[in-house]
């Protein structure tokens, strides 16, 4: 369940599944609310498919979660998620957000892929947010 920005020398922290590096507590059965070490949160916690975790529970829905910012409209923003499981789509949905206010409309019914999509949604919007600013100083 990610809590906070891990700052980590990423070498392309837009392609994490997030869209940054985060460091938070473990979810899994029997781990929960440990805090996964900044080894493990950059070798599996934030790459998805962390087969090596020894808190890893074989019996899961997924893997991983992908997220993307589909269409904008009216102030709301799609965002598109896909689950997988070894590799193939397990599940997948729309959770809608309303940009104005930083609300969401419809969000995912599982507590931790809901703030999973609260940190995508951030550094989205924080990436685009500094893209703008870089035009503005090139103009």
């Amino acid at each position: 369940m990610p809590d906070s920005r891990l700052a980590a020398d990423w070498p392309f922290p837009q392609r994490l599944p997030l869209g940054a590096g985060w460091a938070g507590v473990c979810t899994a059965p029997g781990h929960e609310d440990a805090r996964p070490r900044e080894e493990e949160l950059k070798s599996g916690c934030n790459l998805g498919y962390a087969k090596n975790c020894h808190r890893l529970p074989a019996d899961r829905h997924a893997d991983a979660v992908r997220f993307v910012l589909g269409e904008e409209r009216d102030g709301i923003v799609r965002v598109l998620f896909a689950c997988e499981r070894a590799h193939l789509p397990a599940s997948h949905g729309e959770l809608l957000y309303l940009k104005a206010s930083g609300a969401w409309l419809q969000r995912h019914e599982n507590a931790c892929v809901q703030r999973m999509a609260e940190c995508y949604v951030q550094a989205q919007m924080e990436r685009r947010a500094g893209c703008r600013a870089n035009q503005g100083e090139e103009s």
